[in-house]
């Protein structure tokens, strides 16, 4: 009669320490997993002239800056595409890959961004292509004096 107890007695023991060791390796496991991405923060830029109107959509990623580019040039194509670049401090080099007139075509494009606002830059020349030339350094760079103001995205 005592075997049965010892039995049981044995098995609720191991039962026990099975699951405190079940516990002990998912708190090991939890511990060594990655920290979850938190949201992108997104920011919206939108610049008004006349009935011409610029916008940007910007989402950062470490020193990486992807987004959306509209223009809507008032009686021309609208061109909008896919903006990424390269973030280094306020200034973002980057290339713009848009569609306009059914054809898909990219430039390079720069922006001073701060909190409240964006600024393109104007290139010093263009290309035989007809591209922009930026200068490559950045306190050479010239900006729109008219600038994107930050506001709700679009």
């Amino acid at each position: 009669m005592k075997i049965p107890y010892i039995v049981l007695t044995l098995g609720a023991g191991i039962l026990v320490s099975c699951h405190q060791q079940g516990q002990q390796q998912n708190t090991v496991v939890a511990d060594s997993l990655p920290p979850v991405e938190t949201e992108k923060k997104v920011n919206c830029y939108e610049k008004a002239v006349g009935r011409d109107t610029i916008q940007l959509t910007l989402s950062y990623q470490d020193s990486v800056a992807t987004g959306r580019l509209v223009y809507n040039f008032f009686e021309k194509d609208k061109n909008a595409g896919e903006f990424r670049g390269i973030r280094n401090h306020e200034i973002i080099r980057g290339k713009y890959v848009f569609f306009s007139e059914g054809v898909e075509s990219s430039r390079p494009v720069v922006f001073k961004v701060t909190k409240e606002q964006a600024f393109e830059a104007i290139p010093e020349s263009f290309d035989q292509q007809g591209i922009p030339v930026f200068p490559a350094d950045n306190s050479q760079l010239k900006f729109d004096s008219i600038p994107l103001e930050s506001g709700a995205c679009k």
